[in-house]
């Protein structure tokens, strides 16, 4: 009988420590990161990121100039957290996945990121450079909205609302 306690008890701590482990993630940053990290495809890049939690995070006026929030600058404001992945040399990605603090701003979100997609396009089709704004899209999950500017953005989102 002390057995099937015991094991009772381990089986029920195991259980506990997985729903804990498996826990949404806190940063943004660390999504973005386990999403270009699996990906050895990938040329190499940074990721930027945005919010009070960050002690490096990059300034209110870079993710002003990334979203263009030239009309609307408080938008900025309503970001709790973003991370932004993306390459500068040989094929241009992004991927980025912003938090906001409410849900209802969700769509405000991504329609900046849209933006950013045209701009992206744009500025590739410029510099006669390949990339992948051609295939790109923004998801919302929520009051998290992901921009998927990558060789494969199904697997890619796949990835994300795993790490979400």
């Amino acid at each position: 009988m002390k057995k099937f306690f015991f094991y009772a008890f381990l089986a029920a701590a195991i259980s506990l420590f997985c729903l804990f482990s498996c826990a949404r993630t806190d940063s943004l940053y660390d999504v973005v990161a386990a999403v270009t990290a699996e990906d050895t495809s990938l040329p190499a890049g940074s990721i930027l990121c945005y919010g009070l939690q960050y002690e490096n995070a990059v300034s209110d006026d870079t993710i002003s100039d990334y979203l263009g929030l030239g009309g609307y600058p408080e938008f900025k404001d309503k970001i709790e957290d973003l991370a932004v992945f993306s390459t500068l040399q040989g094929e241009y990605c992004e991927l980025a996945v912003m938090r906001l603090y409410r849900s209802s701003d969700a769509a405000d979100g991504a329609l900046f990121l849209e933006r950013r997609i045209r701009e992206a396009a744009r500025a590739l089709k410029f510099g006669k450079k390949e990339g992948y704004a051609d295939t790109a899209y923004v998801r919302t999950y929520g009051n998290i909205v992901a921009l998927y500017m990558m060789p494969d953005n199904a697997a890619a989102e796949k990835k994300v609302k795993a790490a979400l």
